[in-house]
């Protein structure tokens, strides 16, 4: 039993966070980030309004929210500013419902920073998103930002994210570009089901049971990520370095009799990649890989796993008639025995297999555009597939409509944190 208990969050990086946090899906109309995009003393805003309702196999509903989000930029004096906050509310049938109210709600604040740039270097300071990698649809290299799974697949990546105090120092330089990123308190990632006391009692059918939160605070544990970007004609590229906090805890047990006692930690483990990227006439070629080094998904002593991904990806431009993309990942894990021992071979697998394809196109105009998806993931044989349609009656207003179906063959294996359902998002940027 105990055992058991403490590799709950090895099957979520296995399987949940490894297929929800790495499909992204849609395409999104985004602000404007470069300050040479206002004027001094201008200000830029943008409202998103949605509703979702999903539903899963039972018919039973589990996903009904609303949510509002507030992007504001603006330029004053030598200084860019910039606000982005999403609030968000659910009712008692929503599974990140939790409390005794019929209604419940939070509020995020994922960008709140300034930035002062000059022609050889920027400075960035404040909560920030940053994104890595030229991929579209799986995520290789962007390993810095937390994301909020609760959120993923049927979402916008960039609503996903989770912001963080960031301090970002650049440095231009003849065709590259060199990044330092600190991050001041590292953030841990969300899932569907946010009380993860929920799902340790239900795995250990007692409610005896008591967790401790070992998220380290403000300036007790720092990430730092180097990033060196360059471009060469056609070809780009990208390395990464990083020491980074692991965003899912490990349970590290502290009482094995009952009431069970349970601290959540999370080790620290470093990181490589590269991206790369070669566009010729309408094709562009993507290819990325990454290793992490030192992760440890549960308390096994000196024991860790390392983990290896390469990713190749195609997207096509037909002239802007239709867009194409392609792309697929192979994932490589190193388990040691104190892990695979405890489980059986379908709920642990040494090889994750993505493959993902995306088809969009513009009609009348360009106001109607229609976006297909489908992605699948093995093992746990994680199927989705999604249709949108987004209408730009008059500039700055976007109405856009999301059918998602979520098939998950292997649900115990992740705790039905994702169950199967069919979700429908409505929304409206202006």
């Amino acid at each position: 039993m105990f055992k058991t208990v403490i590799s709950i969050p090895l099957l979520l990086i296995v399987n949940l966070s490894a297929v929800a946090a790495e499909f992204d899906i849609f395409q999104i109309p985004e602000m404007d980030t470069a300050t040479d995009s206002l004027d001094a003393d201008q200000t830029s805003w943008k409202n998103t309004l949605s509703y979702s309702l999903g539903v899963d196999d039972n018919e039973t509903t589990i996903i009904n929210r609303l949510s509002w989000r507030l992007q504001t930029e603006k330029l004053v004096d030598d200084l860019f500013w910039v606000i982005d906050s999403k609030l968000r509310v659910y009712d008692e049938r929503d599974m990140q419902h939790d409390s005794d109210q019929r209604f419940d709600y939070d509020l995020n604040l994922n960008s709140l920073y300034a930035q002062y740039s000059d022609d050889a270097y920027s400075l960035t300071i404040g909560y920030q998103t940053n994104s890595f990698g030229f991929m579209d649809l799986i995520n290789v290299s962007n390993l810095f930002t937390p994301q909020d799974l609760s959120e993923a697949v049927f979402t916008a990546p960039e609503d996903t994210r989770i912001g963080q105090p960031v301090i970002n120092a650049s440095w231009y330089l003849t065709n590259s570009q060199l990044d330092i990123f600190i991050n001041l308190s590292p953030a841990e990632n969300r899932y569907p089901r946010s009380n993860l006391q929920e799902i340790v009692e239900t795995f250990l059918n007692s409610t005896d049971v008591a967790l401790e939160d070992g998220l380290p605070d403000a300036f007790e544990e720092i990430e730092a990520v180097v990033q060196w970007q360059q471009q060469l004609d056609k070809h780009e590229y990208q390395l990464y370095l990083g020491s980074l906090i692991q965003n899912d805890p490990n349970l590290k047990p502290i009482s094995l009799i009952m009431p069970y006692v349970f601290k959540l930690e999370y080790p620290r483990y470093s990181f490589a990649a590269g991206a790369y990227s070669y566009t010729s006439g309408n094709h562009q070629l993507k290819l990325e890989g990454s290793y992490k080094d030192n992760l440890k998904p549960i308390d096994t002593g000196n024991q860790s796993v390392d983990e290896s991904v390469i990713a190749v990806g195609w997207e096509y431009n037909a002239n802007g008639a239709y867009t194409l993309l392609l792309e697929a990942s192979v994932t490589e894990r190193h388990l040691p025995n104190q892990i695979t021992g405890l489980f059986p071979a379908s709920m642990i697998e040494n090889q994750l297999e993505q493959t993902a394809i995306s088809w969009r196109k513009n009609f009348l105009n360009e106001t109607l555009s229609a976006n297909f998806y489908a992605g699948i993931s093995k093992p746990g044989d994680i199927e989705v597939i999604s249709a949108s349609v987004q209408y730009t009656p008059v500039d700055d207003w976007v109405f856009e409509l999301i059918v998602t179906d979520i098939n998950t063959h292997d649900a115990d294996a992740l705790f039905n944190i994702y169950s199967s359902h069919t979700l429908l998002k409505a929304s409206v940027y202006w």
